[in-house]
């Protein structure tokens, strides 16, 4: 009887381990980086640079085209017709300039040709140079960039290329490769060609790159600069275009600084400029090209190139700054398989994160997406500062900076954990070997229960018969046992 109970355990046992190993499994245990994320974060980010206006006034320049950036970020705070292709006029200069620096030597004697002054419009800016003139690339910069000498960018174009065409294949080359994608140039000077044309965005790709170079900056932040005498003339005195540097002129800005006006009928008026205010932590770029001159109630003439760059300087002072909109702190954590003693580990930023945001902009719509290299969890060990994701912060759709997302802490390996689960896998992924272990399992257990139990009666047995031997004994010899042969 008891060994028919024992025969039935062994195979309700038997059936519960089939079932407990199915052949064919339903969930390949996939996780999405949607399934993810989802609960991080619910916006997408926007493609393109988008003007970050929320919350403050919005501002419109009376220009063809412009574009507000903050430097140091490179995060435009207003933009207009920013990809609209317009005619630069002398803005051109800043390439000329940028490609001297690159290609030229500052301190090289360069000539002026008589071809360097062919061709030029006799009422554009000049700075006098003569046939046979030799001065230094530097002092030929000066002239280019603060004078904006149409005959001196000629004079550039042949000392760095050998030719004006040649030197405007190299502006055309050096425009694709920054990655403007809007600009064609036939010219290093900007007067006025159909197929000379450019956009503000690529404008503000040129003039960063320029920027640079110190030596560029030196040279557009002047405002006046004395050219020594050369062999052909007496020493110059040269004056900066860009009247919001000029003390005493009614468009004078006390934070702007350089960099290059421009101007032809067909083009407008054109600007690029600086600014840095002592009370504000940004550093503004400028581009407003196609402003016109508008006639004021007294009658004077008033270029709004200027009056249009300084507004906008001041609407980017008044309504932005820099803020902290993720510090390097703990912000989620991932689960840890075979590790000694956790179950998941911390994932903080691994930098501090800021942008230019708005005054006083809503805070609890900022959006902070997260992206885990193993959204399932990671295998121990796990050294303190490892990369396991990213992570991404934007605001109204707009992604504002991005870090990785690192462990704080040193997490061991466990190796007695990861063969329990290595084991635990393989019998997973093979359920008839499973069945099969489980059935040897089961026989051999119930070979020692049926051992010991059979044990067991063979001991019941001989002490059944030691008690009838000596109830037998009695029986035959009865009285003192000792005695019994007496």
């Amino acid at each position: 009887m008891k060994k028919k109970k024992i025969l039935s355990l062994f195979l309700s046992v038997l059936i519960a381990c089939s079932c407990m190993y199915p052949v064919s499994a339903t969930n390949d245990g996939t996780t999405t980086e949607t399934e993810a994320t989802a609960s991080v974060a619910t916006a997408d980010t926007t493609a393109g640079t988008t003007v970050v206006n929320t919350g403050v006034p919005s501002h419109t320049v009376k220009a063809k085209a412009a574009l507000l950036l903050e430097l140091s970020s490179g995060q435009a705070l207003v933009e207009q017709n920013a990809d609209q292709q317009v005619y630069p006029a002398s803005l051109t200069k800043v390439m000329t300039c940028l490609l001297t620096l690159e290609h030229g030597t500052l301190t090289d004697t360069v000539t002026v040709s008589e071809t360097a002054l062919q061709n030029l419009d006799a009422a554009g800016s000049t700075a006098g140079l003569k046939v046979g003139e030799q001065l230094t690339v530097e002092e030929l910069l000066y002239c280019i960039m603060l004078s904006s000498a149409n005959e001196a960018c000629n004079v550039a174009a042949e000392y760095i290329a050998g030719s004006v065409d040649a030197f405007v294949d190299m502006m055309n080359e050096e425009a694709k490769a920054l990655g403007c994608t809007g600009t064609h140039f036939a010219n290093p000077h900007g007067l006025h060609d159909e197929n000379h044309y450019t956009t503000a965005r690529d404008l503000s790709i040129i003039v960063r790159e320029a920027m640079k170079s110190q030596t560029f900056l030196t040279i557009t932040s002047t405002v006046t600069h004395t050219v020594p005498a050369t062999n052909l003339s007496e020493e110059r005195e040269l004056f900066t275009t860009n009247l919001l540097e000029t003390p005493g002129t009614q468009y004078y800005y006390e934070y702007a600084s350089g960099i290059k006006t421009g101007f032809t009928t067909p083009a407008g008026r054109c600007l690029i400029s600086t600014a840095q205010r002592p009370d504000s932590d940004l550093h503004l770029l400028s581009v407003v090209c196609g402003a016109e001159d508008v006639t004021a109630e007294d009658g004077s003439i008033i270029n709004e190139n200027f009056t249009e760059t300084k507004a906008l300087f001041e609407y980017g002072f008044e309504n932005f700054s820099f803020d902290t909109i993720q510090e390097a702190t703990p912000v989620t954590e991932i689960p840890v398989f075979h590790s000694a003693g956790v179950d998941a580990a911390v994932l903080a930023a691994d930098q501090t994160i800021t942008a230019v945001m708005p005054k006083d902009y809503d805070v609890t719509q900022l959006e902070k997406r997260l992206y885990l290299d193993s959204p399932n969890g990671v295998e121990a060990p796990i050294t303190k500062g490892q990369k396991l994701g990213t992570m991404t912060v934007s605001y109204q759709g707009r992604e504002l900076g991005t870090a990785n997302l690192v462990a704080i802490t040193d997490t061991p390996r466990s190796e007695l954990a990861a063969q329990v689960s290595k084991t635990s896998n393989f019998l997973t992924e093979h359920p008839l070997l499973s069945v099969i272990g489980g059935v040897v399992l089961l026989f051999i257990l119930y070979l020692i229960i049926n051992n010991i139990q059979r044990a067991r009666h063979r001991k019941r047995r001989r002490q059944q018969m030691a008690r009838r031997r000596r109830q037998q004994e009695i029986i035959e010899f009865p009285g003192n046992r000792d005695n019994r042969w007496e």
